[in-house]
């Protein structure tokens, strides 16, 4: 389970640097890949609730996501497992549509933000990491949303990620994943040219703001590394809180997906450009649906 502006944008709204809830930080240091803490934790952590302040409506780019994967999981008729589902911009109002929603994340921190606002209404949440996916069910429609498979780091947990959600995929179930497609020019220059990230909380009326501080490539793994710094004001403006941390995500060209599904045992049955079913283009958003290859 987050976002600025769209693919489109001038270099300055690099907006796919951010995306739904990581699962590992990874530093690389000469070569060696080194586990860090996960970006997101507990429920009370800033970053946690930095996230939710950012992102509990959608960013420009997401336009029309919500009602895009509402239309989609009503079509294939569910039940609905939403992976990396984060603070629950999205399985919150397909559970308030009457669908049958199952929210799988590794951060306990989200899915305890994600109760909160659910209230009584019927909902399953399980924390779990989406590669080890294990779950005594099958869904009709599966969600990957807002670039989460990119927080997978490496084409072996990409594999096993798509692995894990062939087992969970009914015989005539979809799955839905959506990546951003890589812009070449974006690729190159590790200036910071992210416009500030900035949040209320509706409850507290405390602001969050996020700023990158540095970002890194690692061309051989296509891995950008991003350090962030996040802070918290009161509503008077007092600064209470303030740290920085690591995210990582690996881009993903679009034939490289697309082969990706077929040598996991995937169809790819439609693409898509944004949410409102325009044709795949060029540094725009990568939406795809799939299902299981007879």
């Amino acid at each position: 389970m987050i976002q600025p502006p769209a693919c489109n944008a001038p270099p300055s709204s690099i907006f796919w640097l951010i995306d739904a809830a990581p699962h590992t930080n990874v530093l690389w240091d000469s070569g060696t890949e080194r586990q860090m803490e996960r970006f997101y934790e507990g429920a009370d952590s800033l970053f946690v609730r930095a996230y939710d302040a950012f992102y509990h409506e959608a960013p420009p780019q997401m336009a029309g996501d919500v009602a895009f994967y509402r239309q989609f999981a009503q079509r294939t008729g569910g039940p609905v497992l939403e992976l990396a589902c984060g603070t629950g911009r999205i399985a919150v109002p397909l559970v308030e549509s009457g669908l049958d929603v199952t929210g799988v994340d590794v951060s306990d921190g989200m899915l305890a933000i994600i109760r909160r606002k659910v209230a009584a209404r019927p909902v399953t949440l399980i924390a779990q990491d989406m590669s080890t996916l294990q779950l005594d069910r099958q869904f009709g429609c599966i969600i990957v949303a807002f670039r989460s498979f990119q927080h997978l780091l490496t084409t072996e947990l990409q594999r096993q990620t798509l692995a894990a959600i062939r087992s969970h995929l009914a015989p005539n179930g979809r799955v839905a994943l959506n990546l951003f497609d890589p812009r070449l020019d974006l690729l190159i220059d590790e200036t910071p040219r992210q416009p500030a990230l900035r949040g209320t909380d509706p409850v507290t009326g405390h602001t969050f703001t996020g700023e990158l501080l540095k970002a890194r490539f690692d061309h051989l793994a296509q891995v950008r590394h991003d350090l962030w710094r996040y802070r918290e004001y009161t509503p008077h403006g007092a600064l209470l809180a303030e740290d920085t941390r690591d995210m990582a995500l690996r881009w993903t060209w679009r034939w490289e997906l697309l082969h990706l599904l077929e040598l996991c045992g995937f169809t790819v049955e439609a693409q898509y450009s944004d949410f409102t079913g325009s044709p795949p283009a060029y540094g725009k958003e990568l939406i795809v649906v799939a299902r299981m290859r007879d």
